[in-house]
């Protein structure tokens, strides 16, 4: 070897230590060194003035000599290029020449890349023309509903409520629609459900009254009424042209119309404590006479909806699929907290018995009746108070004290429209059930409020209360 460690003036330990690298100095650039076992280094200096030490390896094969490049200090540390000298003199044992085993890796390794450079390629070429046809569909569809609402016929409008909502009753519509094919597509089905006239429906109806089906009359229009909300819900219609008829008129159920005067919900509040109602069930009446709530949404109350801080009760999901908040007067506020010592460690406010869902919705209403029964004997296995609850004016039921308390805010001054928003009833003008939500916000909460301070004092002082003068 022409170039050994005996001409430099300074030498490296065999084996050589990193002690040794690290005190290498700019002095030694381009000075190669013998540092044991066929191995060499030379020394370089970077841009940057710093040290590195590349690593070579000579070895015999096929009778001749071969140098192979080890790696550089410190890009790698000197135990992983031993242990890579260590690797090849292992191969070279096994008679495989390390040079040439090593470019045969290195074109594995590049196939390898290439095969996955032409596996992404494919891949994102096939995310591209999923991306177009998605939005190619996509397009197909927006003009195809353009097109579809710009004329959409009362039999287009009912496929696609039979495609999303009526499927899931347990007849898919079935009947729906039989009754649709019979008394409605005559009359309407070719009809642009913006052309639908309150006379259309009229016309339905006064047809089948007088075939004598009063009965399916009322289901057909139910079944009108929930399509056209369906409409309306989508913005498909700007009007709902069943919303002036009353379900009355054509052969259904009489429309109740019980208030509860002011001298029976002075009562009320008296026999409330002894009727043998649990705790929470007088708190869901309560509750409901405070915010005009359906007995339904208040008994599926949840906790998580009520914030005692900011004195609301959200309901996410109402009646007519609309979120809807409550703002809760002093009156509410007393009967959530008392109810909430009783059920506040379950997330229902009215806790079914194995805790897995609130109450069923009739329950209350099924205790009210049953404490109402006048001279009639208890039902097996129900309470024996069966006039608990009776008061002067006749039967009432919870659905009553909704009424009542919206009939009491309009005793008090509060405006109609206010307490239509109080009640959760949904704008039948399009315009205004956007433009004029936020608006009615304060006096929906002085509306509350107020019905609040009304019944505190009915239940608190009825001995000082002048009681409200109700137009006959």
């Amino acid at each position: 070897m022409g170039i050994g460690v005996g001409i430099m003036e300074k030498t490296l330990s065999n084996p050589v230590t990193v002690q040794e690298l690290k005190a290498l100095t700019a002095d030694q650039q381009g000075r190669r060194f013998a540092v044991g076992q066929s191995t060499y280094c030379t020394v370089h200096q970077a841009t940057d003035k710093s040290i590195t030490v590349r690593f070579e390896w000579r070895f015999k094969s096929a009778g001749k000599v071969r140098t192979m490049h080890l790696g550089t200090w410190p890009a790698q540390s000197l135990k992983a290029l031993n242990d890579k000298r260590a690797d090849m003199q292992t191969l070279l044992k096994d008679g495989i020449d390390p040079i040439a085993k090593a470019h045969q890796d290195r074109e594995k390794a590049n196939e390898a890349r290439e095969l996955e450079r032409a596996k992404h390629a494919v891949e994102m070429a096939q995310a591209e023309s999923e991306r177009l046809q998605a939005l190619a569909d996509q397009e197909r569809q927006l003009k195809e509903l353009e097109a579809l609402n710009a004329r959409m016929t009362v039999r287009g409008l009912f496929d696609f409520w039979q495609s999303t909502d009526l499927k899931k009753r347990q007849d898919a519509g079935a009947e729906a629609l039989r009754a649709f094919e019979r008394d409605v597509f005559p009359i309407m089905g070719d009809l642009a459900i913006e052309a639908v006239t309150k006379a259309h429906i009229q016309r339905i109806i006064d047809t089948m009254l007088n075939r004598g089906v009063k009965r399916m009359t009322e289901r057909t229009f139910s079944d009108l009424r929930q399509l056209f909300g369906f409409a309306l819900d989508r913005d498909l219609i700007d009007a709902d042209p069943t919303a002036r008829i009353k379900k009355h008129k054509i052969g259904g159920n009489t429309e109740r119309d019980r208030v509860l005067s002011e001298p029976e919900l002075i009562a009320f509040f008296r026999l409330l404590p002894s009727s043998g109602l649990a705790e929470t069930s007088q708190c869901a009446l309560l509750i409901q006479l405070a915010t005009a709530g359906r007995i339904g949404e208040v008994l599926g109350a949840r906790w998580d909806h009520v914030d005692f801080e900011r004195r609301t009760w959200t309901l996410p999901e109402t009646k007519n699929g609309k979120r809807h908040m409550v703002s809760l007067s002093d009156t509410a506020i007393k009967q959530f907290k008392r109810l909430h010592a009783l059920t506040g460690l379950t997330p229902w406010a009215f806790p079914a018995s194995r805790l897995n869902g609130p109450v069923c919705s009739k329950t209350v209403s099924k205790q009210v009746t049953d404490r109402q029964r006048g001279d009639g004997e208890p039902m097996s296995g129900r309470t024996k108070q069966i006039n608990a609850l009776a008061l002067a004016g006749g039967k009432w039921t919870p659905h009553d004290l909704r009424r009542t308390a919206a009939t009491l805010m309009a005793e008090l001054g509060v405006l109609p429209e206010v307490i239509e928003r109080c009640l959760n009833h949904t704008e039948q003008v399009k315009v205004k059930r956007i433009y004029q939500r936020a608006q009615y916000e304060a006096p929906m909460r002085e509306a509350w409020q107020r019905l609040g301070d009304r019944l505190a004092l009915l239940a608190d002082k009825p001995g000082n209360v002048v009681t409200l003068a109700r137009a006959a």
